[in-house]
């Protein structure tokens, strides 16, 4: 979605076409978008896809029509193993391969957004299955709601009821969503791809050649990375919904600025914490269970899922057994919630922050060692002067953009726009100000992409 020809030319092409088409169209062409913008990127598995939809979307159909029956439940099943056996096929192949063969096999491609499909799949079964979900009368939206092309490729991962429109579809509506398109981009290519050229380094680096800096400025700009190109893709996602006149949830609420661990998962990725305890966690009894210690066996079973889920390597279960442990002892201890004061909240937020960046160089590294081996260096390490002085130019040449993403960090313009709400004049003027500046950034950024720093979305084959 970053690309020039989509830019200016599927994009646009595809709205005027959606807009000019009679209500009862409507859904047809953006089923027609859709796949056609699943083929620009994934032509491959188009015929896989297209098929995945279509059984997904019949069995859904059959559920519906035998609600509250054994047929209905066999029915879920077979829905949901299909699937899931579909991304464990694509999603683990080349890994288990890679353990068992004694000569070169070719590798698999990823199918575009397998991951997120499947998720959504599942939803659209279960909820038609417990009565949540009401169909619409066109097997269409159904299909629509599987492969809207906004959200293939990395979510957010809505519900079938969540695939609403607007009421009125109106300028504002679209001027909107226009501008959150812009966001997204912005925050991809001037933040998330400017600061990768550091992390790509950095993570390639060996060990060897670490400084203390050098380690640390370049988990910093990963956890800074990772957040405004998943980020950026959900504002992207959630503007070119709009623009069609659709709803989409949102996916990322200032995850740095949580309190604890456990909240911090209340922000990041939502649509994805939401699955997970909507579809995995409660149905296990989650925290409504007879015995304390089923309610953190719910917790590791979601936990590891989740590892698992994001990759087939062990540092990504390590990295999910993480954030069950710490979430586990915030449960058992009640913290930071039993802290009186505020310097010890203060305190403990920092002590989350450093604990999720930490994880996430165990989620960027090729294996565990070389994970933990990172961590090592980035408090006990020899002095490596060329290091330091490299430290130095990222820092001198990309401060601004490091400085940037920090601030971005903060939730400055609701902040400020809620302080101006009763200033209608200041209000405009700011509103007006922020226009400029975001399409300044947008004009400033396409010059980017035409440089060739266009690096692919960091979800974009999940």
């Amino acid at each position: 979605m970053t690309t020039i020809p989509f830019i200016f030319l599927f994009l646009p092409l595809s709205l005027a076409i959606y807009y000019i088409a009679g209500q009862k169209a409507k859904e047809y062409i953006l089923l027609a978008v859709s796949l056609a913008f699943y083929s620009m990127f994934s032509l491959e598995y188009i015929a896989l896809f297209v098929i995945e939809i279509i059984l997904t979307v019949t069995i859904g159909r059959l559920i519906n029509r035998n609600k509250n029956t054994p047929l209905a439940k066999a029915l879920l099943i077979t829905g949901i193993v299909l699937n899931v056996v579909l991304l464990a096929f694509y999603k683990y192949y080349n890994s288990v391969t890679g353990l068992f063969a004694s000569g070169e096999i070719p590798s698999i491609a990823l199918p575009l957004g397998i991951s997120f499909f499947t998720f959504k799949a599942i939803s659209y079964l279960t909820d038609v299955y417990k009565g949540t979900a009401e169909l619409s009368a066109n097997p269409v939206h159904d299909a629509l709601y599987l492969s809207f092309f906004p959200q293939v490729q990395a979510g957010p991962i809505t519900r079938y009821s969540g695939l609403s429109r607007f009421d009125r579809i109106n300028s504002k509506v679209i001027i909107d969503g226009f501008f959150r398109f812009l966001i997204g981009f912005c925050k991809k290519i001037l933040i998330s791809n400017v600061l990768s050229k550091i992390t790509v380094e950095v993570f390639a680096a060996p060990l060897e050649s670490f400084s203390v800096s050098y380690a640390w400025i370049g988990s910093v700009c990963f956890s800074l990375q990772l957040l405004f190109d998943f980020a950026g893709y959900s504002d992207m996602a959630i503007g070119i919904s709009q623009m069609f006149g659709y709803h989409c949830i949102e996916n990322f609420d200032y995850p740095y600025m949580t309190e604890s661990v456990s909240k911090f998962w209340r922000r990041w990725h939502i649509s994805l914490s939401r699955w997970f305890r909507d579809y995995i966690y409660i149905p296990m009894g989650g925290s409504r269970t007879k015995h304390k210690w089923q309610v953190y066996f719910n917790l590791l079973v979601v936990w590891v899922l989740t590892g698992i889920w994001h990759g087939s390597t062990w540092n990504f279960v390590i990295w999910g057994l993480g954030y069950f442990a710490a979430i586990s002892f915030e449960r058992l201890t009640g913290l930071p919630d039993r802290f009186k004061h505020k310097w010890a909240k203060f305190i403990y937020r920092i002590l989350s922050l450093l604990f999720i960046n930490l994880l996430w160089v165990l989620f960027n590294s090729d294996n565990i060692g070389s994970g933990l081996g990172f961590i090592k260096r980035m408090f006990v390490c020899p002095h490596n002067e060329l290091a330091d002085l490299r430290t130095l130019f990222f820092i001198r040449n990309y401060g601004i953009f490091i400085m940037a993403a920090v601030i971005l960090c903060f939730p400055l313009v609701p902040f400020l726009e809620k302080k101006l709400k009763d200033k209608k004049a200041a209000l405009i003027v700011f509103k007006a100000a922020s226009a400029v500046i975001i399409i300044f950034s947008f004009i400033w950024s396409l010059s980017f992409v035409m440089e060739g720093l266009n690096n692919p979305f960091a979800y974009g084959n999940f």
